[in-house]
């Protein structure tokens, strides 16, 4: 685990990243020592967004797609509810590379958010994204191939920071594939501090929409 002094700065030049390669070298960087600073802070993101998952979702079977994996904490937290069959998909292959330590996922892929994603349409029975709809990160526009590789029936759940969800467009285009018929909203949280034991700024939304 990193200093708070380090671990902060370390957390401001992944959102300040001008490009994914940039991105991509801060988190290959991190890999290693992500977890327990996001421990230390008391992360509890990728519980959240796993639990209500589940709350829609029960087949042990059920191929989910982990996208923006990182180091695999959702993919532990769908582990720990049952899932078996998990892709993680990920920029940075030092945080896939710590994920696949954690033996909770079927495969991992290389793949870029925001980006055409290399699995076939109708892929996965549900999907989450944690913690990657932030400064720096995922474009609005990746909803759009998150909804492609979800079957129709399956869920969307992700989080999204409160102050970059209407700077982003990320309400326009949710409310965009709704009124195409692309999905149907099932929950949203009210606003809660993701970490709180630390980075007070830093509030989030978890989403949840049904594909049609």
């Amino acid at each position: 685990m990193t200093s708070d002094k380090a671990r902060t700065e370390r957390i401001q030049r992944v959102y300040d990243s001008r490009d994914y390669d940039e991105l991509t070298t801060e988190y290959d960087g991190w890999a290693t020592d992500y977890d327990a600073d996001l421990e230390s802070l008391g992360f509890i993101g990728p519980r959240t967004a796993a639990e209500t998952l589940a709350k829609y979702i029960s087949d042990p079977e059920a191929k989910l797609l982990d996208a923006g994996a990182g180091t695999g904490m959702v993919g532990q937290e769908l582990a720990r509810l049952g899932f078996k069959r998990i892709t993680a998909l990920d920029l940075s292959p030092g945080m896939l590379m710590t994920a696949n330590e954690k033996f909770v996922y079927e495969e991992l892929v290389e793949g870029e958010l925001g980006k055409p994603l290399s699995f076939e349409t109708d892929a996965f029975d549900s999907t989450t994204c944690v913690g990657t709809f932030t400064f720096g990160h995922a474009p609005a526009e990746s909803l759009d191939e998150l909804v492609r590789v979800t079957k129709p029936g399956g869920y969307v759940v992700f989080t999204i920071r409160t102050d970059y969800y209407t700077e982003a467009g990320f309400d326009v285009k949710q409310n965009t594939l709704a009124e195409a018929g692309k999905w149907e909203l099932v929950e949203q949280t009210d606003p809660f501090r993701p970490m709180p034991n630390g980075e007070p700024d830093i509030w989030y939304y978890v989403w949840a929409y049904r594909v049609l």
